[in-house]
């Protein structure tokens, strides 16, 4: 999966980078700036024959504005529900493994997901990295916790495509890393994003710890 695009992931090319930029606004845009808004760099010339075609296909409206045109995705197309499920694939990977995480029979403190997938920077065989908090009361040589870990490892590896690599740390652990100023906390404390349980700003303040 294309952290950076996710909608690439199925259609690599222009046509799904320009689709892109439109659904991720209500505003009506030139040509020229779609192009400056595109998260990978591609010429104006390129952009405008992709957005006629749109248009030849009904996914993209415009209007004259001027001597420039300005575009909208035409979100009453019998496609728009694909095009935004694509987009999205990142939060319905997040939700998918939400809803796992969330029916642990031993449930986690708090899942988390970091680095490059969470600063949506990760590309198609780029890691997964999943932090996961385990209660002090719980024995990390489980088996039952053990198979929990494996499995959303496994599960979440599917859905995306991507390797998942999942550390597994105590309360306790934790917070030791805080009161020494670990590195791993600054890099938390910077990406994560809360899958289930506590929000990592909230968990890895100084004073929690």
């Amino acid at each position: 999966m294309q952290f950076t695009e996710p909608i690439s992931t199925a259609f690599p090319g222009l046509h799904s980078r320009v689709l892109g930029v439109l659904i991720r606004t209500d505003r009506s845009l030139t040509g020229r700036a779609v192009a400056g808004l595109l998260r990978t760099p591609a010429s104006t010339s390129g952009v405008q024959k992709v957005l006629d075609d749109l248009v030849r296909n009904g996914l993209v409206d415009a209007e004259p504005a001027g001597r420039a045109k300005l575009y909208r995705l035409n979100r009453d197309h019998v496609a728009y529900p694909a095009i935004n499920d694509l987009v999205h694939l990142r939060e319905i990977l997040l939700a998918r493994m939400r809803a796992e995480a969330e029916g642990w029979k031993i449930p986690a403190v708090a899942v988390w997901l970091f680095g490059p997938s969470a600063r949506g920077k990760a590309g198609a065989g780029g890691e997964l990295d999943v932090l996961v908090v385990r209660p002090d009361m719980i024995d990390d040589a489980d088996p039952r916790w053990l198979n929990q870990l494996e499995t959303l490892s496994e599960h979440a590896s599917r859905w995306s495509g991507n390797p998942c690599e999942t550390r597994e740390y105590s309360t306790s652990e934790l917070k030791r890393f805080v009161r020494r100023g670990e590195r791993l906390i600054a890099d938390l404390r910077r990406d994560a994003i809360a899958i289930t349980g506590s929000p990592p700003r909230q968990f890895l303040t100084r004073k929690a710890g």
